[in-house]
């Protein structure tokens, strides 16, 4: 009974890890690659070396931000429509936490921003939106932000959602700026651009994170993006209180951009 209970637990441990996003979260003091490792070795069944190997991942096919081909880029009629569409997946409360609705965590910038990226972009497409494409971001970013207690963090990768207006690109990312959609520019900036190099992929909205293939990877399972948001719910709402904040207004009707 007891070796069988050892076995339960080990598979339920597989069956929880194995489709798990990558972490972008990159640690005080690690390098990309270190951080990029670490974040790998959490993961079961990495596809890892598959995406790699064949040069199909956002990462083998990330370019200096000059070289991007801005025409691959979907576009939208208007700005009008774009801080629409922003405000959308800013504001909708897209999950349930007990009795309690929640929006994406856009409150806790740390990690998690393949699955905001996943449910904001799945959300636009059945408001009937343009589909989006990701911009994934990879280096040693650095941002700063309110919402954590230094005031800034790192990671090693990150993901948003991705539309064009004209020939002007936009990253919708209220976790970097919660009151307007950043040009393509102003995230290279605000992701720590100025002062490292960043390499970017545009990929399908079905590209999850690094692991995924960037130009036509199977789709993903919802609930299972849903269920990973879900795991940073807790960690937003313990950021605001660690930051002295109220949680209880903040993830309600209260955010801190009205």
């Amino acid at each position: 009974m007891k070796s069988s209970a050892i076995i339960f637990t080990a598979l339920s441990f597989i069956a929880i890890n194995a489709f798990a996003g990558l972490s972008a979260q990159r640690l005080s003091h690690e390098t990309y690659h270190q951080a990029k490792t670490r974040s790998h070795g959490a993961v079961l069944f990495s596809e890892q070396n598959a995406t790699e190997l064949t040069g199909s991942g956002p990462e083998s096919l990330a370019r200096p931000l000059s070289q991007l081909k801005l025409a691959d880029i979907p576009a939208v009629e208007s700005y009008e429509l774009l801080v629409s569409q922003f405000k959308f997946i800013r504001d909708s409360y897209f999950l349930k936490d007990g009795m309690s609705q929640r929006r994406l965590t856009w409150l806790y910038p740390d990690d998690g921003c393949y699955a905001r990226a996943e449910l904001a972009a799945e959300n636009l497409i059945l408001k009937n939106a343009v589909t989006p494409k990701k911009v994934f971001a990879f280096g040693e970013l650095h941002a700063s932000t309110n919402n954590a207690p230094n005031g800034w963090v790192e990671w090693w990768y990150h993901v948003a959602v991705t539309y064009r207006v004209g020939n002007t690109a936009y990253v919708l990312d209220p976790a970097l700026n919660p009151h307007e959609p950043m040009t393509l520019n102003s995230w290279n900036k605000a992701i720590g651009g100025d002062s490292t190099g960043i390499k970017f992929a545009i990929c399908s909205k079905d590209a999850f994170d690094p692991d995924s293939t960037c130009v036509k990877p199977p789709k993903i399972d919802e609930d299972m993006a849903e269920q990973e948001q879900r795991a940073f719910l807790p960690e937003e709402w313990n950021r605001l209180l660690d930051l002295g904040r109220n949680p209880e207004k903040e993830l309600g009707n209260q955010p801190p951009w009205l």
